[in-house]
């Protein structure tokens, strides 16, 4: 898989997440299936003329905004236009706080699916796997991770892979949706090098990563 190339976007508030840690430990495992890693913390990289080099948008992020011209990139290779600039489609994978960023942008919130609420304190959480027969869920099964549970405010439609309950209702841990002709995956968990290092999570990252590629 050493064509591809990705963009793994990480920052910009190191208040509760140690980017600095934390993104070497997705990058590492990214690259255990020979993708071509790019890290940065400058959305200038959403760019039209600069995104368009790049498959896939791994998205690990806590804050930042859009630019109209940074949104309108971002939107574009992630929906693909055959006959325009964006061209081949991009896939994007958006983890734990992508979906407390770029928060200005309404159309971005749309794209992933969600917009952050609120999280109980940190806890042991019982993921189910609710569609394990999709790729993304490929030999992953149910398990307990000690993480934060982002509730969202949900833009369906998306496709829910995996719940876990709180409160009585089961809540979205991963889901999957398209944007135009793009992938779009949104996995919640993630909070710190703990959780970026449990198994179940690693798979469900590489799987998706797999999926969104085409491969």
């Amino acid at each position: 898989m050493r064509d591809f190339q990705v963009l793994l976007m990480g920052g910009a508030d190191n208040t509760y997440h140690n980017f600095d840690r934390l993104l070497p430990i997705l990058s590492g495992l990214l690259e255990t299936i020979e993708l071509d890693v790019t890290v940065s913390d400058d959305p200038d990289l959403f760019l039209p003329d600069r995104i368009k080099g790049f498959d896939l948008i791994v998205c690990y992020t806590f804050g930042h905004t859009l630019s109209p011209d940074q949104e309108k990139g971002l939107l574009g290779a992630v929906r693909g236009d055959p006959w325009h600039e964006s061209a081949r489609t991009k896939g994007f994978i958006g983890i734990h706080g992508a979906a407390c960023s770029f928060l200005n942008s309404e159309a971005y919130l749309r794209m992933l699916g969600g917009k952050f609420l609120v999280h109980p304190p940190l806890d042991t959480l019982e993921v189910e796997i609710i569609h394990p027969e999709h790729a993304v869920m490929h030999e992953v099964c149910d398990f307990s991770i000690k993480d934060e549970l982002y509730v969202v405010e949900p833009y369906t439609p998306f496709e829910t892979l995996a719940v876990c309950d709180y409160d009585g209702f089961p809540r979205p841990v991963v889901w999957v949706k398209p944007y135009g002709l793009g992938k779009v995956v949104y996995l919640s968990l993630g909070h710190g090098a703990k959780q970026l290092k449990h198994e179940a999570f690693q798979d469900i990252l590489l799987n998706a990563s797999r999926w969104v590629l085409g491969t």
